[in-house]
């Protein structure tokens, strides 16, 4: 059974319940009849890191307890009840995926049970803990044991050990082990977590804050206090050095072996958020030798789940091309959640269109390269991948193979520009204004109806790189500032701060529009150079609309969040006239070439195609997008999603019948219908 093709590789994310420990083969066979492929890697998700911190070796058996059995131990899948695995079943699946040419990941989470199904290692070291200001729980694998030794040295052997034992190609890490489950601003605050911050920043700390040795609760927060309000940034750096050393030790011992890491890295966030809210900076992981990066979207599963949670879609997907670009070495897999038993949702069989967006939307991010673009994901790895059946891995296939088809050649909708610099020199910024990241605006730009679907490096920027949109163009370099200044390959968007020395002409540049936001402590300012309009007023009378979105009266002290799966980290307002007017300005990238009345991104294909990826935000209705032509005459419109089912209909009255013809003949509008909550894509081709 060959691999499945080149153009993206699929993790199945699989709980020991999801196969047989009474089959020979560990259920194997049976999981691979059923997917009718052969995946590039099964991440065998035995739960809790006890599995590595009692690991004893193989020879003499020991049974494993409930919670390495299945995801929370919980008693039974759609198949069957939870079994008792030994250490020697473990092997032998991991046996079994390696004969059928599959990679297998040792799959755990930093979890604390609380000893209700075993002895937990973390009862005994109890100092590996997370002290959270309201809360002592999980494991933070970056603290020191009672006699000084780090716990990361313990877990690199133990870890070793555990996976030559069982044959295991890699670790893969998630919930509660990388990042932390909460944010730094809810700790951790330990003494000793502050002693290892002292000895890497060399900061003089006060007495009164060094002499509080003892782990109460007063003592966390009065820890986390001071840190919070007078050494924020410095302790944010910290953790993300931290983490990047802990990465670095345990990637070295992993790869003299021929092992692999992969790690979740984010919660629902974007690369600015995870450094600032989660102190993970996912450049330095991938520097430090992780081999996958996990951008844990699940963007629809985590809102349906979640009573009178927003719908934060475009927080969530935009992820994926941000994540990239950033870590542009580094492979990303995109956390598919498709269904999960033990949590209790499921999108395959409650929210299937919304599953199909997922799928399709995720997979349309690309990035620009020197050589070309690249899709933003290396694939996906689907959660949980136990009690999918037969024909329901045929679906997700279908619809992989139009995900991952062919590449486009170029997009007309507007790339987005991201600088390193940027990234880094925002961050004393955000916290002093809490001012829009690039994340925050490309959302924005999605809700409004002007998405962006690809990305590239303000050093692969080229004259062929198109119309561009650079978020926060005060906050590049002096150097990257003058390189976008000369840029003649198309349209330059861009916003900075007004509130500053900043100035378009400082840099030679002439803008074609300017506008400023309104009745905000930070005024953005909004320009763009490149670009013929031919009626400004229609933008700039937009400008002036304003909204009830909330002023932080003092955003160094805006209260930071607590859990990023659940919320934002806070922003200050932007008006929604700011953004409309925006928006608008995006949308002059593809005027001349069509109007559509839904959220489209379109890109030119190897075949001349126009691919259009028709959005529907709407997740109680079908929408009857309507498309019009401009300026050209319409071939022939071919409809590449599993829906619609029935060929576009044409009609330049915008009146659609069952009757209405299936060919354009003379008519520039055609009409496409899109589900719930999803998205439909079709490619145009133009006479």
């Amino acid at each position: 059974m060959p691999k499945y093709f080149d153009k993206s590789e699929i993790f199945a994310w699989m709980p020991l319940i999801g196969f047989d420990k009474d089959k020979r083969d560990k259920g194997v066979k049976q999981l691979l009849k059923r997917m009718k492929f052969t995946p590039h890697a099964v991440s065998v998700f035995a739960f809790h890191p006890d599995v590595v911190h009692h690991h004893n070796g193989v020879d003499e058996l020991r049974v494993l307890p409930p919670d390495n059995c299945g995801y929370y131990a919980n008693p039974y899948n759609e198949e069957r009840r939870r079994q008792e695995w030994t250490n020697k079943d473990l092997k032998i699946l991991a046996d079994n995926l390696r004969k059928r040419g599959i990679e297998s990941y040792l799959g755990i989470m930093g979890v604390d049970l609380e000893d209700y199904y075993h002895k937990e290692w973390l009862t005994e070291h109890p100092e590996i803990k997370v002290h959270y200001r309201d809360s002592i729980q999980t494991l933070n694998v970056l603290k020191r044991f009672k006699d000084g030794t780090y716990y990361e040295d313990f877990f690199a052997d133990k870890l070793c050990e555990t996976l030559s034992d069982y044959g295991f190609d890699g670790l893969h890490v998630t919930d509660n082990f990388c990042p932390h489950y909460s944010t730094r601003a809810r700790g951790d605050f330990s003494y000793d977590m502050l002693e290892q911050f002292v000895a890497y920043s060399g900061i003089k700390v006060p007495d009164e804050i060094m002499s509080l040795t003892e782990e109460t609760f007063e003592n966390i927060n009065l820890r986390g206090d001071w840190i919070w309000e007078n050494v924020r940034a410095e302790w944010v750096e910290f953790y993300c050095w931290r983490w990047e050393q802990f990465w670095k030790k345990i990637c070295d011992r992993l790869h003299a072996i021929g092992k692999k890491a992969f790690v979740i890295g984010t919660y629902c966030t974007d690369p600015f958020a995870t450094m600032y809210a989660l102190g993970v900076d996912l450049k330095r992981l991938v520097n430090a030798g992780v081999d996958y990066l996990m951008p844990n979207a699940a963007a629809n599963a985590s809102c349906m789940r979640h009573v009178g949670r927003p719908w934060v879609y475009y927080e969530h997907a935009t992820m994926c091309a941000l994540t990239d670009v950033f870590t542009d070495q580094g492979k990303k897999l995109h956390m598919l959640g498709v269904k999960d038993g033990s949590e209790e949702w499921d999108m395959l069989h409650h929210s299937p269109n919304m599953l199909e967006r997922d799928i399709y939307y995720m997979s349309s991010f690309h990035r620009q390269t020197k050589q070309g673009l690249k899709r933003s994901l290396d694939g996906f790895i689907v959660c949980l991948a136990d009690g999918i059946y037969e024909d329901e891995w045929k679906w997700l296939k279908e619809r992989y193979d139009i995900a991952f088809g062919e590449t486009p050649q170029k997009y007309i909708t507007p790339t987005l520009v991201w600088s390193d610099h940027g990234q880094y020199a925002l961050l004393p910024e955000y916290m002093k204004t809490r001012r829009y990241t690039p994340h925050k605006f490309m959302a924005e730009m999605d809700w409004a109806g002007a998405n962006i679907g690809s990305v590239v490096r303000i050093e692969d920027v080229t004259d062929n790189s198109g119309d561009l949109f650079v978020p926060n163009f005060d906050m590049l370099s002096e150097e990257e500032k003058q390189q976008m200044a000369s840029y003649t390959g198309g349209a330059v968007i861009a916003t900075a701060s007004a509130m500053g020395d900043f100035k378009p002409e400082n840099y030679g540049i002439t803008p074609d529009i300017y506008f400023e936001d309104h009745d905000t402590p930070f005024i953005n300012m909004a320009f763009a150079y490149n670009i013929d309009i031919a009626d400004k007023n229609s933008i700039l009378d937009l400008v002036s609309e304003d909204d009830d979105t909330v002023i932080l009266e003092d955003p160094f002290h805006a209260e930071d969040i607590f859990n990023t799966i659940y919320q934002q980290i806070p922003f200050q307002k932007v008006s929604v006239g700011f953004k409309k007017a925006l928006a608008k300005l995006f949308m002059y990238s593809y005027d001349n070439l069509f109007e559509a009345s839904n959220p489209v991104v379109a890109m030119e294909m190897p075949d001349g195609g126009i691919r259009m990826y028709v959005i529907n935000d709407d997740r109680l209705r079908y929408a009857s997008a309507t498309i019009t032509i401009k300026n050209h005459d319409i071939d022939k419109v071919n409809v590449v999603s599993k829906f619609p089912m029935l060929p576009v209909k044409f009609s330049d009255a915008k009146r659609f019948s069952f009757g209405t013809q299936d060919y354009p003949g003379d008519q520039h509008t055609f009409r496409v219908l899109v589900p719930q909550g999803g998205v439909s894509i079709v490619d145009v081709y133009l006479k």
